[in-house]
């Protein structure tokens, strides 16, 4: 039986790439310190555009006060942050402006007019890419025209109309 260098040749590939391999594992876990090994410590050049940006994570909100921060993980009872908020009188900032409601009804933003017609529809935040006889959200696309577009929901009918209809 002979064995040329071709039945060898599959095996020392496999194992080069198995050394190659087992290297760069061993070689990334070195630097991260996973072993035990004192991890070479890497510096990092900041570019001179983000200067300002670093600098400006690294200061400090004086209005922060450490001991008024909740823990998320702890059941601290109400009396306890009553009594936190006697000791410090400061005025709380107010939330700011609430975002409005959506819409009681969708909004007709655009119709595609063509073979077959397609209307874009904003309802709950969303844009809506509709065509007759579908369904989208709880309305059924009754009919779509130049002008307007006629929904159902329930047993109730709505028209929307195009902005520019009245032009």
């Amino acid at each position: 039986m002979r064995r040329g260098p071709e039945l060898w040749l599959s095996p020392l590939v496999a194992i080069a790439v198995l050394v190659a391999a087992a290297t760069q594992v061993a070689g990334a876990l070195g630097v991260t310190g996973a072993f035990g090994w004192r991890a070479a410590a890497v510096h990092v050049a900041v570019p001179r555009a983000y200067l300002a940006v670093d600098a400006a994570l690294d200061r400090r909100d004086p209005r922060l006060v450490v001991d008024r921060v909740s823990d998320p993980f702890s059941a601290r009872s109400s009396a306890a942050v009553a009594a936190a908020e006697r000791r410090d009188p400061r005025p709380r900032p107010q939330a700011g402006p609430r975002k409005p409601a959506p819409p009681a009804e969708p909004v007709l933003t655009a119709i595609v007019w063509d073979d077959d017609p397609r209307a874009l529809v904003r309802w709950r935040d969303r844009e809506w890419t509709i065509r007759q006889g579908g369904l989208f959200d709880e309305f059924e696309v009754v009919s779509i025209s130049r002008d307007q577009v006629s929904l159902r929901r329930g047993d109730a009918t709505l028209v929307l109309q195009s902005r520019n209809s009245g032009d």
